[in-house]
């Protein structure tokens, strides 16, 4: 037999040892006290790094998820092209969140009163900016159309960078512009269905 062979110190000549890694021997030199301390001080640093992670996440889940807009019901009109004037309703709509949206769909409703996006297809609106959204109204004689209020509920739809669809409640101010207008017709044409308020001035039958 090899001398040495058998005798488990035998093998802490050779050069590196097999010895345990530095970190277990100073782990079995602790207290049961000690031990408790080092794993709670441990997991109190996971939890904080999760915590840390996880407020991270949340922060830019809520930064992609941000829509801020406003929204001015505005008018223009001409009175000499086509003969006898034209008008036309927009929604002049803001981003004031930190990303860019689309703006997918406009749709607001009064007695009698239909307002829409005019055209098919997404309007992009980067941030901090502003643009201008043809409307479609459209005026069936009702009871109650037209009736004064400083503002009509609108819901605009929208879709997110991230892909995401949401939709946001504002109101249309001034909405005289256009309540205004369809008080007027229906007082002199109750009979009106499904007219269109965007485009050539309506005339009275006195006017003819």
């Amino acid at each position: 037999m090899l001398p040495g062979a058998g005798d488990p110190s035998a093998g802490e000549l050779f050069e590196g040892g097999t010895g345990p890694p530095w970190w277990q021997a100073r782990w079995a030199a602790l207290s049961r006290g000690g031990r408790r301390l080092v794993a709670g001080l441990a997991v109190l640093v996971l939890l904080g790094s999760a915590a840390v992670v996880v407020r991270n996440w949340s922060a830019e889940r809520d930064l992609r998820q941000a829509v801020e807009l406003t929204a001015t019901l505005g008018v223009w009109s001409s009175s000499t092209s086509p003969p006898g004037g034209e008008v036309g309703y927009f929604l002049l709509v803001r981003n004031q969140g930190p990303l860019p949206v689309w703006v997918t769909s406009v749709s607001a409703a009064d007695a009698g009163l239909q307002v829409r996006m005019r055209n098919d297809g997404d309007r992009r609106i980067g941030p901090g900016t502003e643009i201008e959204i043809p409307l479609s109204a459209r005026l069936t004689c009702a009871s109650g159309a037209g009736v004064a209020r400083p503002s009509l509920d609108a819901a605009i739809g929208v879709r997110r960078e991230d892909g995401g669809s949401t939709s946001r409640r504002v109101e249309l101010r001034p909405a005289a512009v256009v309540l205004d207008v369809a008080a007027t017709l229906c007082a002199v044409r109750p009979d009106l269905r499904d007219h269109e308020l965007s485009g050539p001035v309506l005339r009275a039958p006195t006017d003819r």
